[in-house]
């Protein structure tokens, strides 16, 4: 019950830290050949993934993330190169195993630098799954990724999650309010603030542009109706009347920064084109391996990569920063190119600003 309440609050203020201890964790019973995972100190993400591997034996090496979540703090520059070498030097896993292979999460990958790990530390990193419930069935499979394993998608649970991630922070300030002024509105508009926020997240990307007004007024009419059912006077039909439009617009605000399939409308790089330089391409293909969009397909007999599918692209840089020969790239709105040393090496901050500096490796 515990856990379960744990999982409730944190999922709900899911956009706070929740920090955990790093560190080295046993799961189930390791030994020197069992496969050495690697995840950020976010609470909600390790308690998930140690559920997942129940019944498996693993190593459960837990960096240091100001707990956050992996994908935000890769992207953030909180989740890097550094702290990844750190926790495999301060752990104590080196004189655990015999190997040196650490499956870092994919949505790792916009910080987390592959070549830069093995060349500070000798340890080779793979990047596993997307989801923490794929990580036994890639262990079982020998390492090998599905399409769905690569494929970041936002599932009914996700967006349930994120309406209630908008939806409590922000009923939160409502019933405060409506306390001090007029008390009983507070639960109304909680219930407003839910009830549309689940809406948006449930519908809004699955409808058409012209449709989507049609949103707005369909809560407009509720929440009057309610108000008229319950008897309420002019200043109640008066906030029945406004509320539902302003509760919209914040949760529209920047909808798309807020669902992992499509990119922020509110940062430096929202202009941005990915370009692949196909003279460059020696079919490494860490691209592939890591684009949660999958915007590339192989072409293993040329041994080089396509950019099959660039209108998927969110924008998060995992392929620029994995690319061993810089053959891709970001190009800005006025064709102006963006070196990957700037991806790798800025990060961004909560406005959406690459001036997150991360330490440069030796």
């Amino acid at each position: 019950m515990l856990e379960l309440l744990k999982d409730l609050l944190q999922a709900a203020f899911r956009m706070v830290p929740w920090p955990t201890e790093p560190g080295l964790r046993r799961i189930g019973s390791p030994g020197r050949q069992s496969p050495v995972l690697l995840t950020a100190n976010y609470d909600l993400t390790v308690r998930r993934l140690v559920r997942a591997l129940h019944g498996v034996d693993a190593w459960l090496l837990v960096a240091p993330a100001r707990g956050i979540n992996v994908w935000c703090a890769a992207a953030g520059g909180h989740l890097t190169t550094h702290q990844v070498v750190t926790a495999l030097k301060t752990s104590g896993i080196a004189e655990q195993v015999d190997h040196r292979e650490l499956i870092v999460p994919q949505l790792a990958a916009t910080g987390v630098e592959g070549l830069a790990v093995f060349r500070r530390s000798r340890w080779r990193v793979r990047f596993g799954p997307v989801r923490a419930e794929d990580v036994p069935a890639y262990l079982a499979g020998g390492g090998e990724k599905s399409e769905s394993m690569r494929h970041v998608a936002f599932s009914l649970r996700d967006r349930i999650e994120m309406a209630a991630a908008w939806a409590a922070p922000i009923s939160i300030v409502l019933a405060l309010g409506a306390l001090l002024l007029r008390p009983t509105w507070a639960l109304p508009l909680v219930g407003l603030c839910f009830g549309l926020a689940g809406a948006v997240f449930l519908v809004y990307d699955r409808i058409p542009r012209y449709g989507k007004p049609a949103l707005g007024a369909a809560a407009t009419v509720t929440a009057l109706a309610a108000v008229f059912l319950c008897g309420g006077g002019a200043a109640a039909h008066g906030a029945a009347l406004l509320a539902p439009a302003a509760l919209l617009a914040i949760l529209t605000m920047d909808y798309a920064g807020s669902t992992p399939t499509e990119g922020s409308g509110h940062f430096d790089g929202q202009d941005w084109k990915i370009t692949l330089d196909v003279e460059r391409c020696d079919g490494v293909f860490r691209c592939w391996e890591v684009c949660p969009e999958a915007c590339f397909e192989k072409r293993e007999e040329e041994r080089v990569v396509e950019l099959a599918h660039d209108q998927r692209c969110v924008r998060c840089g995992a392929c620029v920063v994995q690319c061993p020969q810089d053959a891709l790239f970001f190009e800005d709105g006025a064709g102006r190119r963006i070196e990957p040393e700037t991806i790798r090496r800025f990060k961004l901050n909560l406005l959406g600003k690459r001036s997150v500096g991360v330490p440069a490796a030796p």
